[in-house]
């Protein structure tokens, strides 16, 4: 039994933001992290930019824009409250110093801010930093330990302990020795990156158990919004899932260094040779339809001085592409690249995600969200202000509760629910039934939706998780967090898949073949879903809309 002030679930550069600064304040920290945080996270092996700043624009206009490059995915409307982008965009520069105190620098070889020109026609506004951050992991892990936390390493967590309307703690156990820990404290912060482990990697590769995501396989499970959801509090926009274009041979080069690196955008070419604009989605179905795919993105126009600063970017965060690009003859230079586009890939941005109000709180008292669990605190410009906001201001929360009480029973059950894979002998692989989920929502979620698809998708779900999830076996502990991570896949699939039923409409990327058109009536409104008393409970309600202090504040 461990008692602390505040738990931080996840070590990746939100929770080790939330982690240092809460610990800053003499607050008893906890970071359980179900890998090491020196390399865990989508950022274990570096970041080249740090976007999100409002430079050479107001806070206002960087909200304005944000919503506009969300409504180029999602559609017409508001789908996450405003009032987190403004209180992140407001927040940029002193979490850049409070960046820098922890130990990570974001000045170049010069010793200057490098800030890095936009394309003309960017939706993201602002100012974006270049930065050599290979080691921000590391460094971030090393900030966190001098600060005097606690850090679990191989340490997942299973469920939150509950008292009432209120989080308590949560038991956890360690992969590699089988330890099993409840966790006391007086305040959560979920930090646990997105889910997407519901579908298939984005490139095919041989053998069913491979990964190949777009952000860390082992941050794509959902353990955060899992227990979250299972605690009782919202998620929000579960129906949406990531869409978007992905190289084919993600490996040799990102899609990130095609369009918006340095400023100077690439071209982009029909299968036939006709240079066309960057298509979003929809336009995609068009092109699909009129028989002009695949298409290609290409930046061999460009000059040698600009490709030697992609470089420098790959040195910073993929430096193995180099030698696997040469390896298949691949020459950024002289070749165009395939887009695959119209799969779901992750939950992010305003997809699906816990809900969180302006101070980064949940629906729970005392549950706080940073990252890309969160709706509006997404990628490494999201993370690190709403990590250090929250690790800033936990204090204040903290000095009002009193004696800590948990609930012998829910925690022998978590106990019961988390060890006895180990008890079975001849069972099912975990990865073997987290397989078969991916199979069902590619085949019957998928981009195009209806709702026999989904029905059918449903069916199947369920029939797994009665037949073969109480037969789940783990030969040791360290299989053990496969096996939670099923549970909480098979959870959230099955909250994806409701979601998607009562959404019934197409817009943006969001396709139901049986609903063509936008309904009007769901502009500006969400999914929300919880569980009360082991009953799913879905709702329909509107994004809050961005308040009148900061329209003000922000000009």
């Amino acid at each position: 039994v461990i008692e602390t002030d505040v738990l931080i679930m996840g070590g990746g550069i939100g929770g080790c933001c939330a982690a240092a600064k809460a610990a800053e304040h003499g607050l008893k920290v906890v970071l359980a992290e179900k890998a090491n945080p020196e390399r865990s996270g989508s950022a274990a092996m570096g970041i080249d930019h740090y976007g999100g700043f409002p430079k050479g624009t107001s806070v206002l206009n960087m909200v304005n824009k944000a919503q506009k490059f969300i409504s180029m995915t999602n559609g017409p409307g508001r789908f996450l409250d405003p009032n987190l982008n403004y209180k992140i965009y407001d927040s940029a520069f002193w979490a850049l110093e409070e960046l820098e105190k922890l130990g990570v620098s974001s000045k170049w070889d010069d010793g200057e801010y490098r800030w890095m020109p936009e394309p003309e026609n960017s939706m993201r506004g602002g100012g974006t930093l270049r930065v050599h951050w290979q080691n921000i992991k590391p460094q971030l892990a090393k900030a966190v330990k001098e600060r005097g936390v606690e850090i679990l390493q191989w340490t997942p967590i299973i469920d939150f302990l509950t008292n009432e309307d209120k989080i308590v703690g949560a038991t956890a156990l360690n992969s590699r020795t089988g330890e099993f820990i409840v966790i006391k404290a007086k305040a959560v912060v979920v930090a646990t990156g997105s889910f997407g482990r519901c579908y298939e990697g984005e490139t095919p590769l041989p053998g069913k158990y491979k990964f190949k995501y777009h952000f860390c396989p082992a941050s794509l499970s959902g353990d955060g919004h899992a227990a979250v959801y299972r605690a009782g509090g919202e998620l929000v926009n579960m129906e949406l899932t990531g869409f978007g274009f992905k190289i084919r041979d993600d490996l040799t080069i990102s899609y990130g260094n095609l369009p918006l690196n340095e400023g100077i955008p690439m071209k982009v070419f029909t299968w036939n040779g006709q240079e066309i604009l960057n298509p979003n989605t929809e336009q995609y179905a068009e092109l699909e339809k009129k028989g002009l795919t695949p298409i290609y993105e290409s930046i061999e126009n460009l000059s040698d001085d600009w490709h030697k600063r992609i470089e420098v970017c790959y040195t910073d965060e993929r430096l193995v592409s180099f030698k696997i690009a040469e390896d298949r003859g691949f020459n950024p230079k002289t070749h165009r690249y395939e887009l695959m586009a119209l799969k779901p890939y992750q939950f992010s941005l305003s997809s699906g995600v816990c809900l969180i109000n302006d101070e980064f709180q949940t629906s729970i008292k005392g549950l706080y969200a940073t990252g890309d669990c969160t709706a509006g605190a997404t990628g490494c410009s999201g993370s690190i202000p709403s990590g250090l906001y929250i690790g800033d201001n936990i204090y204040k929360f903290v000095n009002t509760v009193g004696e800590i009480s948990i609930n012998i029973e829910q925690v022998m059950a978590h106990k019961e629910l988390a060890m006895s894979p180990l008890d079975i002998q001849n069972g099912i692989e975990p990865m073997e039934l987290e397989c078969s989920v991916r199979h069902i929502c590619e085949r019957y979620v998928g981009m195009n939706k209806s709702e026999g698809k989904l029905r059918e998708g449903l069916r199947r779900l369920n029939s797994l998780k009665r037949e073969f999830l109480p037969k789940l076996m783990a030969k040791t502990p360290h299989y053990l967090t496969r096996c939670l991570e099923i549970r909480n896949i098979m959870d959230l699939a099955e909250v994806h898949i409701y979601a998607c039923l009562e959404r019934k409409e197409t817009r943006g990327g969001f396709f139901r073949a049986d609903y063509p058109q936008i309904d009007p009536l769901r502009t500006n409104m969400a999914t929300y879903q919880r569980m009360e008393n082991g009953k799913s409970i879905l709702e329909i309600r509107e994004v809050p809309d961005l308040k009148q202090e900061n329209i003000e504040k922000g000009c």
